[in-house]
């Protein structure tokens, strides 16, 4: 792989299933989310609520 060009298409292809595996994963969660009302990741269930509108973001904290 000395090509520049082979280089050059490995990243595109690498640039693109990174951001169908983003987008698949957030299309999941979200669907996930309106359907059961929580998403698991491994064993650990999350909970999602719709946030109020009125109330401001909480910033997440370290």
């Amino acid at each position: 792989m000395n090509d520049p060009f082979i280089w050059f298409i490995a990243i595109i292809v690498l640039l693109v299933a990174l951001s169908f595996g983003w987008i698949q994963a957030h299309s999941t969660v979200a669907a996930e989310c309106e359907r059961l009302g929580a998403f698991y990741v491994g064993k650990t269930v999350y909970e999602c609520r719709p946030q109020d509108q009125k109330t401001p973001h909480k910033e997440a904290r370290p």
